[in-house]
């Protein structure tokens, strides 16, 4: 695969060239150490005294643990402690479910000594009839996943249920329904009704840091220094996992944060629990659990692979009518809330795309036998964009109607009620981005082909991720500032840097608000649980939205309290504004040295919250080849027009929509997990 051209449009729909320190193309502050390698990851870290674990896995789908043997590992020199499936913390049986499942573990003084105690460890299984088909998995007579439906393990978003469905009845770990209108009735308004089926690919999140916790024992509280997304939150279900008290589990961060795009989001069943027990097991001491990269593929979370059945009616001119869309979701061998989310976004993006009168969703996510599913860069948009932007284009070629004229016909705008929440669309530059995208992409296309045997065509597809928590809950974040007498401030926030920008950004926001120059602002994370309820975190596409409003509240708080403690001449009712810089306070054309105003930092804080997940939404366009021999597609020309509304950093901007583009193209032609009954052919990155 080559690409020729990729083209991005940032639509910034306000001009504030007067602004300093947001809406410029700030280098990340992160960067130096980075690119240099001084930074250190949670994988870098080796305390003294650390010992290095290994996780015995099944290699059967689905079985009865019948024995173990571990007297070989017992009698090797270094292995400190052994443990088995039934001594783990938490709720396992004896039973595996799926390829990579943890049987047993061992801690040794080094990383070689636990691999090699860990392959002597023998264990006898009994192989259980195993499912692999989602849409099979939830109907009477296949093998059953889990004794009951929507099992307790601890996952967020867990909530009760009625399935409307009388032929779901079983491995049902999430199910959502709902009914807008009147379906039969819009399909008799309708001239052309087309339905079929969808399916997207399972695909790992592929992190090149892979997922590396160390666990050890302070008295009755474990500790775990590793990168997760929602500390708080991820605190709460490794406890509700393990079965102990929330505040009986802490969580660290390390110094540097790890990329994730959702991989490092939830907790992880032969994870966490793994390592605390094993370090329980050896006197509390560290406990470094560093999976390899086949790990990485069958024991950490991957995007749910989905099966989308839609049938839509539209009018002769375009006008959609009605949409009855069926979801199942395989959300593998255990729950961890995602399946709910990713249920929750294929009911919701159609409505917030398209006006669609007459809508039925159904939604059931099924385990199986299969690698577990978790979080995934725009959980449950990405997998419906594709499914729902496929069938738009079928629509159009059956009633031959110009495909974009057709979505241009049904787009939502601003203003327009949800229909399945009755909330406006707060913003929508759906209509401009696909005017821009196009102007564009016509002009780099490449055009026919004059080589028979390469097929050339292109097409666009529309698109949209909401903002926040604000969809089911009211989202807020809370920031501190610290003003040190020197002029130097260190932002304290809740929202973790993975390599998205977060932290140049809240830096920009900071100046931007203060004065402060930003090589005098240092953005630090809460060290850890204890530290601040950081419940959230960096997940729901919130950390610039929310959090970065409250950094702008705590900057404006600063400034009111200086303003306080100013002498004369300061008159509030002369100099509405001030500023710091260089260690001082400006006002007019006065200054005053800070440490002349305080001799102690000062300190102010900012909150935000927001019922509201304004959408964010895109047009992307590409034109390809394929070779009609070999099947080889080459992307000649790619246009993203995006409406990100103010960009706070655009080159940062840019490279978040570079990096979706390549995610995107891989999704659709190179990084399916692929398996055989369960067991994965490519755990690896060959």
């Amino acid at each position: 695969m080559s690409t020729k051209t990729v083209s991005s449009i940032d639509l910034n729909k306000q001009k504030r060239s007067s602004l300093e320190s947001v809406g410029h193309n700030v280098v990340k502050v992160d960067m130096d150490d980075k690119i240099t390698g001084k930074a250190k990851y949670g994988s870098d870290i080796q305390p003294d005294g650390i010992l290095h674990a290994a996780v015995v896995r099944s290699r059967h789908a689905h079985a009865i643990i019948q024995s173990v043997d571990i007297s070989a590992a017992e009698s090797m020199e270094g292995v400190r402690a052994i443990v088995t499936r039934d001594q783990l913390l938490g709720q396992f049986d004896n039973r595996v479910r799926y390829y990579g499942d943890v049987i047993a573990a061992v801690a040794a003084t080094t990383h070689e000594v636990a691999i090699k105690a860990a392959e002597s460890i023998t264990s006898t299984l009994e192989p259980l009839p195993s499912i692999h088909d989602p849409k099979r998995a939830i109907q009477s007579g296949s093998p059953k996943v889990h004794d009951v439906n929507n099992p307790n393990f601890g996952q967020h978003g867990r909530h009760e249920f009625v399935v409307e469905n009388s032929e779901y009845v079983q491995n049902i770990d999430d199910y959502h329904y709902v009914c807008i209108g009147d379906v039969e009735e819009g399909f008799l308004e309708a001239d052309f009704i087309f339905e079929h089926e969808y399916i997207s690919p399972r695909v790992n999140p592929c992190n090149l840091d892979t997922h590396c916790t160390i666990a050890e024992w302070d008295g009755d509280t474990v500790v775990f220094t590793e990168t997760l997304g929602a500390p708080s939150r991820s605190r709460d279900e490794i406890a509700d996992l393990m079965g102990i008290p929330h505040e009986q589990v802490r969580v660290v961060m390390p110094p540097v944060i790890s990329s994730s795009f959702g991989a490092r989001s939830v907790p992880q069943l032969s994870f966490e629990p793994v390592a605390a027990t094993l370090s329980r097991e050896a006197g509390g001491v560290p406990v470094k659990l560093w999976f390899d990269r086949e790990e990485e593929f069958t024991a950490t979370d991957h995007r749910h692979q989905t099966f989308y059945n839609i049938k839509m009616g539209i009018t002769s001119e375009g006008i959609i009518t009605a949409a009855k869309i069926d979801l199942v979701a395989d959300t593998g061998a255990y729950p961890n809330g995602v399946g709910h989310i990713v249920l929750s976004n294929g009911l919701s993006r159609p409505l917030e795309i398209y006006k669609i009168p007459h809508y039925e969703f159904e939604g059931v996510s099924a385990f199986t036998n299969n690698l577990i599913a978790g979080e995934f860069r725009g959980i449950g948009s990405t997998q419906l964009g594709y499914a729902l932007e496929s069938h738009m284009d079928e629509m159009a070629r059956r009633a031959n109607i110009d495909p974009i004229a057709f979505r241009l016909l049904n787009f939502v705008e601003e203003g327009y009620a949800r229909p399945n929440t009755g909330r406006p669309i707060e913003s929508c530059g759906l209509v401009e981005c696909v005017e821009r995208g196009l102007e564009t992409f016509k002009k780099i296309q490449s055009g026919p082909s004059e080589d028979p045997e390469k097929l050339r065509g292109w097409g666009m597809a529309a698109g949209t991720h909401t903002t926040g928590l604000g969809a089911v809950d009211m989202d807020s974040s809370e920031v501190k500032f610290i003003l040190s007498p020197t002029g130097s401030l260190t932002v304290e926030v809740e929202v973790l840097d993975h390599g998205q920008g977060t932290d140049t950004v809240m830096t920009q926001i900071a100046s931007e608000e203060t004065g402060i120059d930003i090589s005098n602002i240092l953005v630090r994370h809460y060290a850890d649980t204890d530290s601040a309820d950081a419940y959230l975190g960096s997940v729901a596409s919130r950390s610039t939205y929310i959090t970065g409003l409250a950094v702008q509240e705590a900057g404006r708080n600063l400034l009111t309290a200086i303003a306080d403690i100013l002498p004369s001449p300061y008159d509030p009712k002369q100099h509405s504004e001030i500023s710091i810089a260089d260690s001082c306070v400006s006002f007019g054309s006065d200054n005053i040295p800070l440490s002349d105003l305080f001799e102690e930092s000062l300190i102010s804080t900012g909150f935000a919250e927001s019922e509201l997940n304004p959408p964010a939404y895109g047009a992307h366009f590409a034109e390809v080849e394929v070779d009609a021999l070999t099947g080889h597609v080459d992307i000649l020309s790619y246009v993203a027009a995006q409406d990100v509304g103010f960009a706070i950093n655009p080159k940062m901007v840019e490279g978040q929509l570079e990096g979706a583009i390549s995610q995107g193209i891989e999704f659709a032609l190179r990084s399916e997990v692929k398996l055989d009954r369960g067991i994965p052919l490519n755990p690896n990155l060959a």
